[in-house]
């Protein structure tokens, strides 16, 4: 059975072009000219400099921004904000922001992740010994305030720093919470569920109130909803399988698990509605599918069906996610993020028609949303786009084109 909607040899070219113009809006939007460098927000940069990784940015760009979040936003106690952001941006995504950009700044060698007090106080979100991470742990380094549950984004981030910095002990921890929280939705993901949390003693959330199912569930049937935790999760257990089986000296049997618990998070989204990838929280899934994918053909893992399966997940959200949704400026719009599935902004629609994202271009006041700027946004869907555009171009070359 044929499940693609476009040869992959055409997607292809189709990605490497929105790259290329989403790194062209993003340079442009560094100051003077934009809020790059010049907005006092750590979320108008941890992303981008993933996306501008992505699109082939010269490094020295990415380095001046490490330079100034080391200059203008490096706290005393090692952490990343500043005073006058808000409590959604400063305490919410405390650590989430570092560990996105931190990885990027391993890459390209910049010294400022690798710093005892920066490396330090990361590592300090991670519970032991769950091995899961917290987003917020107060602000004291001599007194961690863990939360009560832990949850996939900031455990998956903050094991692809570990790999990035060959840290295998913390990778490996972070890689064991995310595969006890899949066995742990193994039933529920049979009946259309994947519950989000966990406690700190590997109980799965399940009790879930009104207004909160945005927050904990994610199910076969809403087309709004947080999809990342698939997805982070997935891109996370195939890098982990990958860095084990390459790096790490690990053999095929005591990677396997990894991938097992990846292939299962894939068979739930198999499942998914098509009318979900229209929702930008699906662009998690494309990392996830595209890592994946990548694995699967690099290793010669899984069968014909499997691989198909990962590829129609990854060019779903290629084309219905990201290319359909870019902008004449190379860049996508800014997202009024939703903390709750009952408020009035859940009916935003991020679909451009003629160009224009009709919502609101503005952070809403007394709104239950995180204001997401659109360089945020931006930054992120290249850096996943272009684990799709990896995977894709290891399944198709020129000389395959007319089979």
């Amino acid at each position: 059975m044929n499940w693609r909607i476009s040869e992959p040899w055409h997607l292809l070219q189709a990605m490497r072009v929105a790259l290329a113009q989403g790194g062209a809006f993003l340079l442009s939007r560094m100051a003077p000219n934009g809020p790059i460098l010049a907005a006092r927000n750590v979320s108008y940069v941890h992303k981008a400099t993933w996306g501008m990784y992505a699109a082939g940015v010269d490094p020295a760009v990415l380095a001046r921004v490490f330079d100034w979040l080391e200059r203008e936003a490096l706290q005393p106690n090692g952490d990343f904000y500043f005073a006058e952001e808000g409590a959604e941006y400063k305490d919410m995504q405390r650590v989430y922001r570092p560990l996105t950009f931190g990885k990027v700044a391993a890459w390209i060698g910049h010294p400022l992740i690798r710093k005892p007090l920066v490396l330090d106080r990361i590592l300090q979100y991670q519970h032991q010994p769950s091995g899961g991470v917290a987003a917020y742990i107060g602000d004291d380094p001599q007194r961690v305030e863990m939360p009560a549950t832990l949850g996939t984004l900031n455990t998956t981030f903050f094991g692809q720093l570990m790999i990035a910095l060959d840290l295998e002990p913390q990778a490996m921890a972070a890689g064991d919470w995310v595969r006890r929280w899949v066995e742990a939705n193994r039933e529920p993901m049979r009946n259309g569920q994947l519950f989000t949390q966990m406690t700190l003693d590997g109980r799965l959330v399940t009790d879930v109130q009104p207004g909160e199912r945005i927050a904990k569930l994610v199910d076969t049937q809403h087309p709004k909803q947080e999809f990342w935790h698939v997805g982070t999760a997935m891109a996370y257990l195939a890098t982990l399988y990958h860095t084990m089986r390459t790096r790490w000296g690990r053999t095929a049997e005591q990677a396997q698990p990894y991938l097992d618990a990846a292939l299962a998070l894939l068979d739930f989204e198999a499942t998914m509605p098509l009318d979900t990838y229209l929702w930008p929280s699906k662009c998690k899934v494309g990392w996830g599918a595209g890592e994946l994918l990548r694995v699967l053909i690099q290793f010669q893992l899984a069968d014909e069906a499997t691989r198909e399966r990962a590829y129609q997940v990854a060019e779903r959200v290629a084309l219905f996610t990201f290319l359909d949704n870019q902008l004449a400026h190379g860049g996508w719009p800014p997202m009024h993020y939703p903390l709750s599935e009952s408020i009035p902004e859940i009916a935003y629609n991020y679909k451009p028609i003629k160009n224009i994202v009709a919502v609101p271009s503005h952070r809403l006041a007394d709104s239950k949303t995180i204001w997401l700027p659109g360089e945020e946004i931006t930054g992120e869907f290249l850096g996943e786009l272009k684990s799709i555009e990896q995977a894709v171009s290891l399944l198709e070359s020129p000389n395959q084109r007319g089979s």
